[in-house]
């Protein structure tokens, strides 16, 4: 199954899940399932099961185009704003595309080890693992250390890993967990998605994306969030590409 076709099979089933309906598939009589039926049974499963990630981005749906904000050398930052769903009010969704002289198994374990991850991601206090899941699903504790005048955050983020042919695609989203409780003076960041798509180029090339969004309602004024927010992003995949050279 490819990307987009994931992806709109997953807002079919998010909609339903949404309106608290639930479906059952008798066994038909012919031989075989028709092959939507199968594939909706399948992104329902994935709903109705915390620990799988969504197959597609809240952005998924949205037509409007990347503009570049940020960039050094090579690597740009790109953002978009999409409408959220239900509350009238616009979200920020950002990405990054760069080439690497790697393979995709390389830089996947800068995305799954959280002694790797500490050395690219900036302004993070600490990456642990809690739990790693059968299936290519894995769960990590981020901690942020955010300058003035933000307040320290952290996050449960859940990582699901999918092949996709030849790309490797890793969906990750923020998530509870009573093994990890809030902290005391520490911002427990919630509605966090984010994917990153990893397609092999050949001789040893690998085109890397990684994209980003929160749909949490904002606390802080545009003005003070956004050179945070994008300075942060672009010496991320800087340092990120630095490492895989």
């Amino acid at each position: 199954m490819g990307e987009k076709q994931a992806a709109r099979i997953f807002v079919m089933a998010q909609a339903v899940v949404g309106k608290t309906k639930f479906f059952y598939f008798e066994r038909p009589k012919t031989k075989c399932m028709n092959r939507t039926l199968l594939a909706l049974s399948a992104a329902l499963f994935f709903c109705f099961h915390a620990v799988a990630q969504p197959l597609a981005l809240a952005s998924a749906n949205s037509t409007r185009s990347f503009q570049v904000v940020k960039n050094s050398g090579d690597i740009h930052v790109y953002e978009r704003w999409f409408e959220v769903e239900g509350e009238g009010r616009e979200t920020r969704e950002l990405k990054s595309e760069f080439t690497v002289s790697a393979g995709a198994d390389e830089v996947l374990s800068l995305i799954q080890d959280p002694e790797k991850v500490v050395k690219w991601m900036k302004a993070v206090g600490e990456v642990k693992a809690i739990d790693y899941k059968g299936g290519g699903q894995w769960l990590a504790y981020i901690r942020y250390d955010v300058p003035w005048p933000l307040n320290d955050q952290d996050c449960l983020m859940q990582y699901q890993l999918v092949r996709d042919g030849s790309r490797t695609l890793v969906y990750f989203r923020s998530v509870t967990d009573s093994r990890v409780p809030a902290k005391d003076g520490v911002k427990r960041l919630e509605g966090i998605q984010g994917l990153w798509r990893l397609h092999p180029l050949g001789d040893g090339q690998t085109k890397v994306s990684y994209s980003m969004l929160t749909l949490e309602k904002p606390t802080m004024p545009r003005w003070v969030t956004d050179p945070v927010v994008r300075a942060n992003m672009l010496d991320s995949m800087v340092a990120f590409n630095e490492l895989l050279k």
